[in-house]
C-alpha cells in the first residue's frame, strides 16, 4: 500500500500527507459545491506529547482556513488528544481547538471511534457544551446503546452525524446483522431530521443540526422523503460522505440541490488508518471495493452497441 499501485488507490480515499494537500482538496472540493470536514489522521497517542503534537497540527490548520473561502469544519478524535491518558487533559486540549475554530468561524465535531470511547467522547461533547464550547457528536446507528445517546445529545442543543458504524463490535452492544443496522439508521434518521426540523438554521460557520452520514442509496431515498415531507431548511442538515466513495452519487445529490459535506482525511498516518480499517472488519474492505465498482458502472452507457456483422465479442 505505500508503493506503487497501492500508494495510487489509498490516494483515492486520502486526500494526501500534508495540510497544503489537505487544503488544495477542500478548495477543488469546495468549487465543486461541496462543504468539507478534514480531518488530521492520527490516534490511540501514547503520550501527551503527541497530544500536544496534535493540537499544533489543529491550530496551523486553522490558521489557513482564515485565508480560504470555503465552508470547512473539522472533525476531531479524542483518542488523538490523549483521551486514554486522562480526560481532564483531552478536554483541556479539545477546548483550546474549539475555542481556535470559533473564530474562523468553523464548526468542531468529535468523531466517534470504537466502543470503548463512546462514554468518553459524550462526557467531552457535554463538557465542551458547559465551557460554552459546543461541538457536533457522531452516533453510530449499529449500537444498541444509541437511541439513548441521541435522546441525551438532543436534549442539549447538539449536532448529530448519524452513520452506520465502521468498527467490528461484538452482538452483545451492536446489531450483528446488516439489515438490523440499517433498520435502525431508519428509526434514528426519522428522529433526528424530526429534531432538525423544529431547529433554526445555524449561524455561518456553525455545524448543521443533523448530518446524515451514509452512503446507502435507499436510506438516502428515505432521507430525502423525509426533507420534502417536514420541509426542512438546508440549513439544518446535510448529507455526509467519505472523500473518494462514491463520487458519482456526491454529484448527483449536490445537482439536485442538496447540500453535502465530504469527511476528507489527511496525513502521514494514512496507512495505519486504511489498513487498520480494512483489517479489523472485512466488510470495509468490501464497502470500498463496491463504491469502486458503483461508480464505474454508473457512468457508462445505459446499453452498449451491437457488434457488426461478422464482428467477434471479446
Amino acid at each position: 500500500m505505500t508503493h506503487g499501485p497501492g500508494r495510487v488507490l489509498a490516494r483515492r480515499f486520502v486526500a494526501g500527507e500534508t495540510l497544503d494537500d489537505g487544503i488544495a482538496a477542500a478548495m477543488r472540493l469546495a468549487r465543486g459545491g461541496a462543504r468539507v470536514s478534514l480531518d488530521y489522521l492520527g490516534e490511540a497517542v501514547s503520550s501527551f506529547g503527541d497530544a500536544e503534537a496534535a493540537l499544533a497540527v489543529y491550530r496551523e490548520i486553522v490558521d489557513r482556513l482564515r485565508q480560504v473561502e470555503a465552508p470547512v469544519s473539522l472533525s476531531v478524535k479524542p483518542s488523538q488528544f490523549a483521551v486514554d491518558l486522562s480526560r481532564g487533559r483531552c478536554l483541556d486540549l479539545l477546548s483550546e481547538v474549539v475555542r481556535a475554530a470559533a473564530r474562523v468561524p468553523a464548526g468542531v465535531r468529535l468523531d466517534m471511534e470504537d466502543s470503548a470511547h463512546t462514554d468518553d467522547t459524550l462526557w467531552l461533547a457535554r463538557q465542551l457544551r458547559e465551557r460554552c464550547l459546543p461541538v457536533g457528536v457522531v452516533l453510530q446507528a449499529a449500537l444498541y446503546r444509541t437511541p439513548a445517546d441521541l435522546e441525551a445529545v438532543l436534549a442539549t442543543g447538539g449536532s448529530v452525524r448519524l452513520c452506520k458504524g465502521a468498527y467490528a463490535e461484538t452482538a452483545s452492544i451492536a446489531y450483528p446483522r446488516k439489515a438490523d443496522v440499517d433498520a435502525a439508521y431508519a428509526r434514528l434518521l426519522e428522529r433526528v431530521l424530526a429534531n432538525a426540523a423544529a431547529m433554526p438554521a445555524p449561524a455561518a460557520g456553525q455545524l448543521a443540526p443533523a448530518a446524515i452520514a451514509t452512503h446507502d442509496e435507499r436510506l438516502i431515498h428515505r432521507a430525502i422523503e423525509l426533507i420534502h415531507r417536514l420541509k426542512l431548511d438546508p440549513g439544518t442538515y446535510e448529507f455526509q460522505m467519505l472523500y473518494g466513495v462514491r463520487r458519482d452519487l456526491q454529484e448527483k445529490l449536490m445537482g439536485q440541490g442538496y447540500p453535502l459535506r465530504v469527511y476528507t482525511p489527511w496525513g502521514p498516518s494514512w496507512y495505519p488508518y486504511l489498513s487498520r480499517r480494512l483489517a479489523e472488519r472485512p466488510a470495509n474492505l468490501i464497502f470500498f471495493a463496491s463504491s469502486l465498482v458503483s461508480e464505474v458502472l454508473a457512468k457508462r452507457p445505459a446499453t452498449s452497441p451491437k457488434p457488426r456483422a461478422g464482428s467477434v465479442r471479446r
